[in-house]
């Protein structure tokens, strides 16, 4: 049944939480999804199937234009799922210094020994493990429009200190995390970013040629609001 959309589509995209799941039906991947260890976009191209993994290109290229140069930064990330793995690899590409913060040990502990990553165990209580970091990423749910919208990984008084905090979600486009970040005085970037970058990425493989991300983010603009 999955081969049927040959016919028919230059390829297509892939989410949560199909991300691993679609790789027994994949004929190849590129070194990218391989080592991340998810796809979230396949290329069909003469009946065969290529997945890739443009997420990790889509965080990591609004974040140097906003931090600049990677190297020896210190950077935490909250969450061990699919997102997070995205982030962690492009990160230590960049040559920065990363921890990982999770509820989940267990589940950590693939990403620890993958990317030879530093872990701590999330508590509810935050207050300390901000401390001595330039970049916070939150790559867990925690802010998302819904039950989760009043939750946040840390306060303004936590932040203090860090040079810039990037929440991966872009629904709302200011979450309590941002809202706090600001209060501290903390530059943020949102997850609009990494969904627009992730999905230009997308457009090229699909199509061979520059995506019009103007129209995109005004599209995806429009849609939010």
């Amino acid at each position: 049944a999955t081969r049927e959309v040959e016919l028919n589509f230059a390829g297509f995209s892939v989410t949560i939480p199909h991300k691993q799941t679609i790789i027994k039906h994949l004929d190849s991947m590129d070194e990218t999804a391989k080592k991340i260890g998810a796809v979230n976009t396949v290329k069909i191209e003469n009946g065969k199937f290529y997945g890739f993994n443009t997420d990790a290109h889509g965080f990591i290229e609004p974040l140097k234009k906003a931090f600049g140069d990677l190297r020896h930064a210190r950077v935490a990330v909250f969450g061990a799922g699919g997102a997070a793995r995205a982030c962690i690899y492009a990160l230590k590409l960049e040559g920065a210094e990363v921890s990982l913060f999770a509820r989940d040990l267990q589940k950590a502990d693939k990403l620890v020994s993958d990317f030879g990553i530093s872990i701590q165990q999330l508590t509810t209580d935050n207050r300390q493990l901000t401390t001595g970091f330039d970049i916070i990423v939150n790559a867990t749910p925690l802010g998302t429009k819904g039950e989760l919208e009043n939750e946040t990984i840390a306060t303004a008084e936590n932040l203090r200190g860090v040079k810039l905090i990037y929440d991966l979600i872009y629904n709302p486009i200011e979450t309590l995390l941002i809202s706090e970040a600001k209060q501290a005085g903390v530059p943020t970037l949102n997850g609009l970013e990494m969904l627009i970058g992730q999905g230009a990425k997308q457009f090229e493989i699909w199509n061979g040629n520059d995506a019009p991300v103007k129209v995109m983010r005004t599209a995806v603009l429009e849609r939010l609001f």
